[in-house]
C-alpha cells in the first residue's frame, strides 16, 4: 500500500489540524486523477454516525459510499480515471458538526499513482445556509454534489469554494448560531482558519431562516450591515453578488443596505420559482436557480 499526500487534493472546505484534515461542510470535496490503481482507501480519526459521500468516477453517475469502521474504500479499474468525492452527510445538526468536526487522517492506494486535478483559479465563492450547502435536496437527503453552487462553477468552468451552515442567518433569530456568518467566513472549525484562496466572484444567499424564524426588517437590516462590512473586508478584491431570499424576505432591506457599497450587486429571486412553497428546493430547482445565476452573470 502506498501513502497519498492528499494536500493538494482537497478543496478549500478542509482545514489543517494535528490529527488531520477537517471540515465541518456538507459539500467538502477530495477530487483528484488515477493511473494503474485499483483501490483507494480512506480513513478517518474515527467512526461518525451517519458519514457518506457522493462519488462519481469518470462519466458514471454519481453514487452514495458510506463510511463504514472508519473507512471509505472505492474500488477501480487500473485504466485512468478522474475521481470526485464529496460529503453528502452525517448525522446532527450543523452546530454538531461544527462542534465536531469531520477528520480525514490517511489516504493510501494499493499501485499506481494519484495527481490532482489541475486547478485554474480563481474561484468562484458562495456563502449561504443550507439552500447554498444543498441540504435535503431530494427524498434521500443533501446532495451537495449537484446544488446550484456546483452547477454554476461547473457551467463556469471554476473550482468551487463553499461557505455554507443550516439553520444559520445574520440575526439571532436564527436557529442556529454555531457558527455565525462572520465566524464562518474566517473558520472552518473551531480556532481553525479558513483557507485563503483567490476568488473573482462571491455570491451569497442568506435571509431564509431569519425570515423563517421571526426576525423583522429593522433586525434583519441591523444584522446585514454589519455582515457586509466583514464581507467585504473578507473578499475585497472580489465581485460581490447578493441573492435574496427565494421567497422574497426583506426585500426592502436589501436594496437599502447594498445601495451603500458599490461592491455589490443584488440579484432578484423571487420570479425563478414562483410555485415552490418549500424551504429546501429540490433538485430540479437547484438546476433553475443555477441557470438563472449563469444568465445573468
Amino acid at each position: 500500500m502506498k501513502t497519498v499526500d492528499m494536500t493538494a487534493l482537497l478543496s478549500p472546505e478542509w482545514g489543517v489540524s494535528d490529527a488531520g484534515f477537517l471540515t465541518t461542510q456538507y459539500g467538502a470535496a477530495l477530487t483528484f486523477k488515477t493511473n494503474r490503481v485499483r483501490q483507494v482507501t480512506l480513513t478517518f480519526a474515527k467512526a461518525y454516525r451517519g458519514l457518506s459521500f457522493a462519488v462519481k468516477i469518470n462519466d458514471n453517475d454519481w453514487q452514495t459510499i458510506a463510511v463504514s469502521a472508519q473507512v471509505l474504500q472505492l474500488s477501480l479499474a487500473m485504466t485512468p480515471a478522474t475521481v470526485e468525492v464529496v460529503l453528502r452527510d452525517r448525522e446532527g445538526s450543523s452546530e454538531a458538526f461544527w462542534n465536531d468536526p469531520v477528520i480525514l487522517t490517511t489516504m493510501t492506494i494499493d499501485d499506481g499513482d494519484v495527481v490532482p486535478f489541475a486547478v485554474t483559479q480563481p474561484f468562484v465563492t458562495f456563502v449561504g445556509d443550507s439552500i447554498t450547502a444543498g441540504e435535503d435536496m431530494a427524498a434521500d437527503g443533501n446532495h451537495p454534489e449537484v446544488s446550484y453552487p456546483q452547477l454554476v462553477a461547473n457551467a463556469l468552468r471554476q473550482p468551487l469554494n463553499r461557505i455554507a451552515y443550516g439553520g444559520t442567518g445574520l440575526t439571532a433569530s436564527a436557529p442556529y448560531q454555531i457558527p455565525t456568518a462572520i465566524e464562518a467566513l474566517w473558520h472552518v472549525g473551531n480556532n481553525m482558519a479558513r483557507p485563503l484562496v483567490a476568488t473573482n466572484l462571491v455570491i451569497v444567499n442568506y435571509g431564509t431562516n431569519d425570515a423563517n424564524y421571526g426576525a423583522n426588517a429593522q433586525q434583519f437590516a441591523f444584522g446585514l450591515r454589519i455582515y457586509l462590512l466583514e464581507l467585504i473586508k473578507r473578499f475585497h478584491n472580489a465581485k460581490i453578488m447578493l441573492m435574496m431570499p427565494l421567497n422574497g424576505a426583506f426585500r426592502a432591506v436589501f436594496v437599502a443596505e447594498t445601495a451603500r457599497f458599490d461592491q455589490l450587486t443584488l440579484i432578484e429571486t423571487k420570479a425563478w420559482l414562483p410555485t415552490m412553497t418549500h424551504v429546501h428546493p429540490n433538485c430540479a430547482e437547484h438546476q433553475v436557480i443555477a441557470e438563472q445565476i449563469v444568465k445573468g452573470l
